[in-house]
């Protein structure tokens, strides 16, 4: 039965909703109150950092930074001065206070691998800074950015602090709220005006990255002792390649000392998902008229470390596809096609002419023996095929009855990073030869690699694809 709203109850409950709106907007106006507030209380420490080309005399970027000592420290982002570390004549840093002093600013350090750089005021420094928070803020907890989006000004972005985001090989901060272009290097602040992270990225859509606090901590201790007591800039070149070196090499260790799946591909189980730093996706070609059928499955590290708008490095990248076509189709055409989808393979990572020398290639066919065995060839050690059973619903295909090894042509490319003379840039291809109708082609790219992390990483990968 339903029951109706005595007179009584109607007004006691226009009461409570009436002080239940007046609560909301009570809440609301002291919400806005307190982010003005802090917004009022930390404008001080807060600049536009401005890349700005000699010849013109003119603004050729924009980013944000504020200032972490009373003796003139800024940080920012590495990728909003990169260029002035990479042409030191062409360009000079500077900076403009939200009250419209202008001044010089010195490059003192950088940390490539997370985006950060230290810089300094030139002359009289500003007399507000910024305190760095000690602990990370309870998911869930409201935090503020700040930066100056499209040179529009000083802006807040209250959003929602969400821990740090997973699937990648670096750690950021996911922010639910919107950093724009030209936020970049500004600070992130919770209710006691400490920092607790650095704007470094958006994805659009309320949803944003931040390099967390610790990471400039750590920054700025590294400084500290590398500066001595001259606290001078230092050389940034052997300071970006020692940071290099760490982090390939950071890399490689988590990914060989991972237990690798395979998942069935054709007839061959492939790697998939070494680790959680790496995702995988599929797609297989459904159109009836394609006389090759195309089924693809590729991996990637979902970041990379950024070290000009033309190069970037640290990239992990593996993919395969199994091409399979019916039995009269003729070979010649077979791999006419096969030779014509392959073309488009190129390393995953971009970089110029002045930053790595051309690839040097080698090419040999290879022998990969059946019945879920790795490759001796490469001198890597055998593993029987039971060690990746871990997932039971990844069955092996079928063994279509032949005994006779896999025969493959391989093709290894090296280029070399003209900076960083030991890191390189590998590229592989191998593709299976010894059918006519059916074929898979294997592939991997490493970006910034020393030559054995790509070598171990090499011998892995060959000996892991396994056939029946």
């Amino acid at each position: 039965m339903t029951r109706m709203f005595s007179r009584q109850n109607y007004r006691a409950f226009s009461h409570a909703f009436v002080a239940f709106i007046a609560l909301w907007l009570y809440a609301s106006i002291a919400q806005a109150q307190s982010y003005e507030q802090l917004y009022s209380d930390y404008r001080g420490s807060l600049y536009q950092i401005r890349l700005i080309e000699l010849s013109s005399n003119s603004k050729a970027g924009l980013g944000s930074g504020f200032q972490i000592s009373k003796d003139g420290l800024i940080a920012t982002n590495y990728h909003v001065v990169s260029e002035a570390v990479h042409d030191t004549d062409k360009y000079v840093l500077k900076y403009l206070s939200v009250d419209g002093k202008e001044g010089e600013l010195e490059l003192l350090d950088v940390d490539v691998v997370n985006d950060l750089a230290i810089l300094r005021q030139k002359g009289k420094p500003g007399p507000d800074f910024l305190q760095l928070a000690s602990q990370a803020p309870s998911k869930g907890e409201t935090i503020v950015s700040m930066g100056n989006p499209l040179d529009l000004g000083m802006t807040i972005v209250p959003g929602t602090y969400n821990g740090i985001a997973g699937g990648s090989f670096y750690d950021r901060i996911h922010f639910s709220g919107s950093i724009n272009p030209g936020m970049s290097g500004g600070p992130v602040i919770n209710r006691n005006g400490q920092v607790v992270g650095i704007n470094v990225a958006t994805a659009g859509n309320q949803i944003s990255f931040l390099v967390p606090v610790d990471k400039l901590v750590a920054l700025l201790l590294d400084y500290k002792k590398d500066a001595g007591e001259g606290n001078g800039a230092l050389e940034l070149q052997p300071v970006i390649n020692r940071q290099l070196h760490k982090n390939q090499q950071r890399i490689i260790d988590q990914i060989l000392d991972a237990k690798w799946q395979l998942r069935p591909l054709g007839d061959a189980m492939v790697v998939g998902e070494i680790v959680p730093s790496i995702q995988c996706w599929g797609n297989t070609s459904d159109d009836e008229d394609e006389l090759v059928k195309q089924v693809a499955k590729g991996c990637t590290g979902q970041d990379v470390v950024y070290l000009s708008e033309t190069f970037d490095t640290g990239r992990v990248e593996y993919e395969f596809f199994w091409l399979e076509s019916e039995d009269d189709f003729l070979s010649s055409r077979f791999y006419a096609a096969y030779e014509e989808n392959m073309s488009g393979f190129f390393p995953g990572n971009s970089a110029g002419e002045d930053d790595v020398t051309d690839f040097n290639c080698k090419q040999q066919f290879t022998t990969h023996p059946r019945n879920g065995k790795t490759h001796s060839g490469d001198g890597a050690k055998n593993k029987e095929s039971d060690e990746h059973s871990g997932d039971e619903a990844q069955t092996p295909p079928k063994a279509n009855g032949s005994g006779e090894p896999v025969i493959a042509r391989t093709s290894y490319c090296v280029r070399r990073y003209k900076d960083y003379p030991e890191l390189f840039d590998v590229f592989y291809v191998s593709l299976t030869v010894d059918h006519d109708n059916r074929a898979l082609v294997s592939h991997f790219t490493l970006s910034g690699f020393t030559q054995e992390s790509a070598t171990a990483f090499t011998q892995k990968f060959a000996s892991e694809v396994q056939w029946h």
